[in-house]
């Protein structure tokens, strides 16, 4: 379980989290649906310990990590640029959290079955498509045997027909894995593509949805308000 419970935090006069608390399960893909200025980057550097709150707790399969660093609170992170180290191989860069003594090469193997990457470990990132890139990304994060993943727009890079093939894929390994995956997106089609569940981040707080229709709803009603 990931569990974010009454997260506060400020900087200087400005509220930024209002008491946020989050429930992901094992195997659940939770889709946090915000817009720009809503929070929700603060959320995730609070949650990979970049940040510390003000107030509040982060737990991860039962345990306190609020006030560990990121090196100790074992979730993978795939960031909106893939961020891939571009002087190493595929399987250079898949493999690098084994040097920091996190993962196996049984993992490795796996994730490189799984998202189809054989014909590309001796590459450099700059050789391959968006799409493959925010694979090898994936694969990175999930071969160092997370208790959590974070997943931030992972797939900006990527165009809409590529994204059809590609979510899917990513949405079948992440369940596979049966661990509490927190997907962050602002695109409504995205989200109900790879959700298994819904919530929305609004005012510096994040409230459970139906569905990601019901998310835009309330986005494009808080516009129309804003505009009066």
């Amino acid at each position: 379980m990931l569990e974010i419970r009454d997260v506060y935090k400020s900087f200087g006069k400005q509220k930024v989290l209002n008491g946020v608390s989050l429930k992901v399960s094992p195997g659940e893909l939770q889709v946090l649906i915000g817009l720009n200025g809503s929070g929700k980057t603060t959320l995730l550097k609070i949650l990979t310990g970049l940040l510390e709150p003000d107030k509040g707790k982060v737990q991860i399969g039962g345990r306190d990590v609020t006030q560990l660093p990121p090196e100790e609170r074992y979730i993978g992170y795939v960031p909106q640029h893939t961020a891939l180290f571009s002087h190493l191989t595929v399987k250079e860069n898949i493999l690098y959290s084994l040097h920091h003594g996190r993962g196996s090469e049984e993992t490795f193997h796996h994730m490189v079955d799984l998202l189809a990457l054989e014909p590309y470990l001796g590459r450099k990132p700059g050789e391959l498509s968006g799409g493959y890139r925010s694979r090898v990304a994936l694969a990175r994060a999930l071969t160092s045997t997370p208790k959590a993943m974070l997943l931030d727009e992972p797939i900006t890079e990527v165009d809409r027909a590529k994204k059809e093939h590609i979510l899917p894929l990513f949405r079948s390994v992440l369940v596979e894995m049966n661990i509490p995956v927190l997907y962050i997106t602002h695109d409504p089609w995205e989200a109900e593509q790879i959700g298994t569940s819904f919530s929305i981040m609004k005012d510096g707080n994040v409230t459970r949805i139906n569905s990601p229709a019901e998310a835009f709803a309330i986005v494009r009603e808080q516009a129309l308000c804003d505009g009066e």
